[in-house]
């Protein structure tokens, strides 16, 4: 698109101002920001006044299902631009046998960016459970064909380590996933739930930029001990470099587990939906909704938008992403901080009331711009 837009009078929240709340103009063409100044004066531009409002890079949210051969999948453009996200992750809804269908059929008719962590085991989540209780459906090398295939979709490796997952194998299948990872160099991001494997063994695999994600669901298995204190193992992680999702999802996120958290400094490096056809009407709903009950239970506004925005697009070397400098990619999050009574509810049906919420007005993606309709 070649229209040239000035968005005027907005409070920047970047990683360029450290997440001060700076007001400055941003001038955009051709899909890149060509300008971010206190005052841009052109006569040649289409003026948005959002005096008042803040803007950000636009919102990624990192873990999602939206490849529509599964029983899971919604629609990209259902889950992203209309709920005021620029950019999604397919979160391992397919593996090397079906990558390729998710592509034509899903990934390139949308508008809302897509990128895939592709899962270890062949067909994906075509069956919603035990994908990896085989290991005759892991086959290895098809994986690293797939990524080397699509380079530019292909941002990161999935694997679930839960009993529903993995059945008898335990550990196993992670430590493939971990070795098929490394040899990519690319981040393992790994579903964590009930036993097996034992979560400190998942967390022993893990290295830097990996991912933890439903890292505060409220079940046992937890990085939090029986007492609510942050599991040495935990720690020992954080140290490495390992990063922690929200993923919310719907049996995987406690305000309960998350407040304990956060009490002992332990804050998420990224807040995700893991949204799919289930849980998008409830619990879950969008992720200005989650990073909403985030913030309502200690977390800082500025470090949600961070986990957002520049982490994600730091952890997955989206280059262009999570940003709002100057020949960034023109994916931009308009949105107010209100005074609003809000009713949230996590996983676990516990209700938490907050009075101040995040309220996307629109987003620009690529240079276009889009209103947020759910």
């Amino acid at each position: 698109m070649n229209e040239k837009i000035v968005l005027k009078g907005g409070m920047l929240v970047d990683s360029n101002t450290g997440y001060r709340i700076v007001k400055k103009d941003i001038m955009i063409q051709d899909g890149k920001i060509t300008a971010v100044e206190k005052v841009i004066n052109v006569t040649d531009a289409k003026v948005i006044d959002i005096t008042g409002k803040m803007i950000s890079p636009g919102f990624i949210d990192a873990h999602t299902h939206c490849y529509t051969a599964t029983s899971l999948g919604v629609k990209p453009d259902d889950l992203g631009i209309q709920r005021g996200v620029t950019t999604i992750f397919d979160a391992g809804s397919s593996g090397p046998e079906n990558f390729e269908d998710f592509l034509n059929k899903d990934i390139k008719s949308s508008s809302t960016k897509v990128f895939a962590l592709l899962n270890i085991a062949s067909n994906g989540l075509i069956n919603t459970r035990y994908e990896l209780a085989d290991l005759t459906n892991i086959k290895v090398e098809e994986v690293i064909k797939t990524y080397e295939k699509y380079t530019d979709y292909i941002v990161g490796i999935k694997a679930r380590a839960s009993a529903s997952t993995v059945g008898e194998l335990g550990i196993k299948p992670i430590q493939i996933a971990k070795e098929i990872a490394e040899k990519l160099d690319l981040p393992l991001v790994v579903h964590i739930g009930n036993l097996p494997p034992r979560i400190e063994d998942v967390l022993n695999l893990m290295g830097k930029n990996d991912v933890i994600t439903h890292c505060f669901h409220g079940k046992k298995n937890g990085l939090l001990d029986e007492n609510g204190l942050i599991k040495k193992e935990t720690k020992s992680a954080i140290k490495r470099g390992v990063r922690f999702d929200v993923g919310h999802g719907s049996s995987s996120f406690s305000f309960l587990t998350a407040r304990k958290a956060l009490e002992q400094g332990f804050k998420p490096d990224m807040i995700s939906t893991d949204m799919y056809n289930d849980n998008m009407n409830g619990p879950v709903y969008s992720l200005e909704m989650t990073i909403n009950k985030m913030i309502a239970i200690g977390l800082d506004f500025k470090d949600a938008i961070k986990a957002i925005t520049q982490t994600p697009a730091e952890i997955f070397r989206l280059d262009g992403y999570g940003t709002l400098a100057v020949g960034s990619i023109a994916d931009l999050t308009v949105y107010e901080l209100k005074e609003q009574q809000k009713t949230l509810v996590d996983s676990d049906e516990n209700i938490v009331e907050t009075s101040k919420i995040v309220k996307t007005e629109f987003i620009i993606k690529s240079g276009e711009i889009k209103k947020v309709t759910k």
